[in-house]
């Protein structure tokens, strides 16, 4: 394929939206609009756990969360590709890792999209009493409705969440001073030795506060995914961008979480799950309190729909790289957006709401499982970067001193919060099952020894193959290769991934051995997952290349190379296939360079070609 091409045809594939195009600004806007939001309910759901001493734990994590955020924003700027947690895990541990990551930054995307809309409708029932009464039913239709709004195709906006953050940050600013009137100097002096008093609390509650705390500063891992997106010089925008949201929040969750509970409580009957609001009616009147309401309401739901985009992403990420099956990119042929990724990514907190019955704190302790391993992964796989890179100064300490910090949080939380834990584990545990099972090819393998399955796979791959067969491109399917057997008979099959000239060398003097002037030659498309999905199926610009190449290298040898593309979800089964379709005795693939051999067969095409072959096929393997 002419290469001219193959850049238009990569440049229609490319997204339509304008890259490098947010400016600090913009990206301080985005990142507020989710980590601005667990302000509205994390001084209720600490409250509930440590009582009084909520504040003093938010003061003192605020520390940990400046250290994780400049730590966040190298990941940004060492990984312009975006990824967040999934991109660091990877390149520090493997790709595991980074699938690891992914599931937990599903988890955390899960319990931001139920507790952002159960948090949503308590404020709006601090206005209109019957959607408290109705809460879980409101909050499951709020998440249906911003995954209907998904499928259809609306988008968020940058320029809208500069708007809502501005508003938020404005009233927030507001509550607080009008908080600092009613109180005068001596009450506020009053509050802050308050923090000082730290008589009758254990060290269990000192450890269960401390890891509570850090939901205060949930939606900090969003700057990771903005870097694609951001105007160069990119070091500049990110680090400019996070020293205002460290302002922004350092400036407002601890007073707020101070105010709310030292005004509110105790015994006033302030509900937890709204404190914010309810901090805003006594300082400031209905007024203030309507305010409150309305932002925190149209930010929550802000937060809710990020979380449902995010979560869809990942799995379609995922489904890209085979940890998760292809059905997952199915497009909506109306509207053209992923409706079964946005459907996964709705029923899962539509059901963890109804399970929890809208209770906050227990939908806390949930959402800190996988916004505290994401916290981990990220943080300690920094920390092996800069050792790789010989980065050991004062920065590194202090990055070992976060990581310290994250994990034992999440330790915590593993420990005091078993509900939490089992459904955080198991939800990572079925994901990454899911996600080994689809890379390694056992599960793909047992789902097509389904009969149903196995049929519809075989039609799918013969429907495809005589597609590529009728292209322009110059290949063929296997069916045609079996027609075209009569007229170039030989014994050998030669298996590709990518420019080959020994291998096929070595094929062609095994024809000339056998006194046969053909051979085969088969590139494998293995997509795992691959025939559930009503994906267009036709040969990639490598596939083509890869076949072109070896049919100029034979017919330099004076042989004709019968160039085949197979689909499937298994190399090895395809390879097989092919081979007793055309009925060869020798099937050669190079083993030279263990990268190569990996890309092509990963990892396990030889084993599985072993098993597959017919008895009098032999398996050569070339240097």
């Amino acid at each position: 394929m002419d290469p001219a091409v193959q850049q238009a045809a990569a440049a229609q594939r490319r997204p339509t939206v304008h890259a490098q195009q947010l400016t600090w600004v913009l990206a301080w806007a985005v990142v507020f609009c989710d980590i601005g939001t667990s302000v509205y309910y994390v001084p209720g759901i600490l409250y509930e756990q440590v009582g009084k001493y909520a504040p003093l734990f938010v003061a003192t994590v605020t520390i940990g969360f400046i250290l994780l955020a400049f730590k966040y924003v190298e990941i940004s700027w060492r990984n312009p590709e975006g990824g967040g947690v999934v991109t660091v895990a990877s390149k520090a541990f493997s790709p595991r890792w980074g699938a690891l990551g992914g599931m937990l930054i599903t988890v955390d995307y899960f319990l931001t999209s139920s507790i952002s809309a159960t948090s949503a409708f308590y404020y709006v029932g601090s206005v209109f009493p019957y959607f408290e009464e109705h809460v879980v039913a409101f909050s499951c239709l709020g998440i249906l409705s911003l995954a209907l709004l998904n499928i259809v195709g609306i988008r968020e906006s940058a320029t809208v969440a500069l708007w809502m953050a501005v508003a938020a940050l404005s009233i927030d600013a507001w509550v607080i001073a009008c908080t600092l009137v009613h109180l005068g100097p001596a009450e506020l002096g009053r509050l802050v030795a308050s923090l000082r008093h730290t008589e009758g609390l254990s060290l269990r509650g000192a450890l269960i506060g401390f890891s509570g705390a850090w939901l205060a500063f949930s939606g900090l891992e969003s700057i990771a995914q903005l870097s694609p997106t951001m105007r160069p010089p990119l070091h500049g925008n990110i680090r400019t961008a996070m020293f205002a949201v460290i302002a922004s929040v350092a400036l407002t969750a601890p007073l707020l979480t101070l105010f709310a509970i030292g005004l509110l409580t105790p015994g006033n009957g302030a509900a937890t799950e709204r404190f914010i609001s309810e901090l805003g009616a006594v300082v400031g009147g209905m007024t203030t309190k309507a305010a409150v309401v309305l932002t925190a309401t149209t930010l929550l739901i802000f937060a809710a729909n990020t979380a449902i985009i995010g979560g869809y992403h990942v799995f379609l990420a995922l489904a890209h790289q085979g940890f998760l099956p292809r059905p997952l990119l199915t497009r909506n042929r109306t509207f053209g957006t992923p409706h079964v990724a946005i459907a996964i990514t709705t029923i899962v907190p539509v059901a963890v709401v109804i399970a929890t019955q809208g209770r906050m704190v227990l939908l806390g302790d949930m959402y800190a499982f996988g916004l505290l391993g994401a916290f981990v992964l990220s943080s300690v796989g920094l920390d092996v970067m800069r050792w790789r890179l010989h980065r050991r100064g004062v920065s590194f300490y202090l990055g070992l001193l976060t990581s310290l910090m994250v994990l034992t949080a999440w330790g915590v939380n593993l420990v005091a919060k078993p509900l939490a834990t089992l459904f955080g584990g198991s939800v990572t545990l079925v994901g990454m099952a899911i996600a080994l099972g689809m890379r390694e090819g056992w599960l793909t393998e047992a789902l097509h020894r389904v009969s149903f399955i196995g049929r519809l796979a075989a039609r799918a791959a013969a429907e495809a193959e005589r597609r590529a067969g009728e292209g322009e491109i110059e290949i063929v399917s296997l069916a045609q290769a079996k027609e075209l057997r009569p007229l170039f008979p030989s014994h050998t099959l030669v298996a590709i991934r990518g420019k080959a000239s020994t291998l096929i060398r070595e094929a062609c003097n095994r024809a000339r051995g056998r006194d046969e002037l053909a051979v085969y030659c088969v590139y494998v498309e293995e997509v795992p997952g691959l025939f559930l999905t009503d994906e267009p199926l036709d040969p990639n610009p490598d596939g083509v290349a890869s076949l072109h190449h070896a049919f100029e290298e034979a017919r330099k040898l004076g042989i004709e190379l019968i160039p085949i593309w197979a689909i499937s979800y298994n190399a090895a089964e395809a390879i097989a296939r092919v081979a007793e379709a055309l009925s060869v005795d020798g099937v050669m693939v190079g083993v030279s360079r263990r990268n190569a051999l990996y890309r092509l067969l990963r990892g396990q095409v030889v084993k599985g070609l072993a098993r597959r072959l017919p008895k009098n096929c032999h398996l050569i393997l070339c240097n």
